[in-house]
Formats: C-alpha cells, structure tokens, sequence
C-alpha cells in the first residue's frame, strides 16, 4: 500500500504531493513498483500537527482522488481518514475501497462501513498505554463487538492495524512488534505501517529521510510476525522485502 499524502504538514516531506502532474507520476512509478493499494491522505497525525477542517481535508482530497480515479481507475484506493462523513463522501463519489481510520472508529463511522462494501482499518491508537500487549487485545474484541453490533461484516471488512507510533512509547512500539503474530487469533488480516516512523529515527538517532534501511528492517521483521499489508512510502523496497519472506517461507 502506497502513501499519498495531499498535505502540506506531513511529517516525511518525501510523501507530500502538491499538484496532479506529480501526482500521477508518483502513483504511476508505485504501481510498476508493486504497489496493490494506493493510501490517499489529507489530514496529517503527525504530532503536534494543526488538524484542518472538514471542508479543507475534503478540498485536498478531491482533487487526488479526482486524479486517481482518472488515470488509474482500477487501482484499490485507501482513504486515510477518521472523519465519518469524509469516509461516506469519498465511498459514495469517489469508490474508495478502505478507509484507513487511525482513531478506532466511532459508532458513526461504522454505521458508514456496514452500509457500504469498502473495507476498513480498524487501529489501536490509545493515548495512554501501560501493558501493550493486553490492552491492544482487549481493544481490538471491543471493538470488533461493537463493530458486530453495528452490522459490520467483520471477518469481510476489517483489517487490523497495532497503530505503530500512536501513543506508544519508543519500547512499547518494539514490545507490539515483538508479539505482533498475537493479533492472528482474530483471524483477520493485519496491516502496518512502520514507514520512515520515530521508531526507527529516533532509536538510532538518524532522521526520517535516512531511515529507508531502517525501514526496510522493520518491515521485514512485521511480516515475519504475520503483517498481510504494509503501508509505505518506499514501495520497491517494500515489494522486495515481501517477495524474500515469502520465498522463504515457501521452502521451509
């Protein structure tokens, strides 16, 4: 899955997109890469960023899905949203295939969900956390309940997401991706997103735009504990990264 971001305030600069011309070259170079997805964005969650309006994410995403739909029209397309009415709007006139919503979802959004045939991106993304492990399991049967008592098809619509970098603490990232393979008991496909992350820059002290190696490692390492996505900016090296594990993963 690659990222598109129609933002000015993302927190890699690499992944920003300003105009349709480059818009189309870079969507285009991630497909030849191997890219299956391609996640659109127009509203950063990078700390401390300055969340725009509905009116402004709508207006962002507009002209990217527009461009998209255009020039690459079967392509799967992934909102990153958490705003309901954005998530039905971009469904409804732009046939997004995934809403990506990194906040856990509300009541109103899975009503959106259940209506509709687009998958969804259910992330643990708690402000506080103390036992990793636990209270991302704990998170994830509560709000596959909830989500179940919505109307959502859950075991066809929902992917999981551990939230890699929201509200975890440098060690409680690693401690998730260490038992990351728990989350195959729901039975669900997993996806992360670990791309240019603090995780990786701050724990090496180097910054986002040298961390593709680093990247590169984390990446490898989710998908030897289960990961069924990752969500990139750098798709070629991600779509290397995939093509070992599975080879080795088929001899052994």
């Amino acid at each position: 899955m690659g990222i598109i971001n129609v933002t000015p305030d993302s927190f890699w600069s690499g992944s920003r997109v300003k105009d349709k011309t480059v818009l189309k070259e870079r969507v285009r170079q991630m497909i030849s890469q191997g890219a299956d997805a391609i996640d659109i964005g127009g509203c950063s969650t990078r700390p401390g960023s300055l969340q725009p309006s509905e009116q402004e994410e709508m207006k962002r995403l507009e002209w990217g899905l527009a461009t998209i739909r255009e020039f690459f029209p079967d392509v799967i397309v992934s909102v990153d949203t958490y705003r309901p009415r954005i998530a039905e709007w971009c469904i409804r006139e732009w046939r997004a295939d995934i809403i990506n919503d990194v906040y856990g979802g509300c009541r109103e959004m899975y009503d959106v969900v259940a209506s509709s045939c687009a998958q969804y991106v259910l992330t643990w993304a708690e402000d506080i956390i103390r036992d990793p492990i636990e209270e991302m399991k704990s998170f994830f049967t509560d709000s596959l309940q909830k989500m179940d008592m919505a109307g959502v098809d859950v075991k066809k619509k929902v992917i999981l997401d551990p939230g890699y970098g929201f509200g975890k603490t440098l060690v409680q990232n690693y401690t998730v991706l260490a038992h990351q393979s728990q989350l195959k008991e729901f039975g669900l496909p997993i996806l992360v997103g670990l791309s240019r992350k603090s995780m990786a820059w701050k724990l090496l002290g180097i910054t986002p735009d040298e961390a593709l190696p680093a990247t590169v490692s984390l990446n490898t390492l989710s998908l030897m504990e289960g990961a069924d996505w990752l969500r990139v900016h750098d798709v070629m090296e991600a779509a290397q990264a995939i093509m070992i594990i599975q080879t080795l993963n088929n001899n052994r």
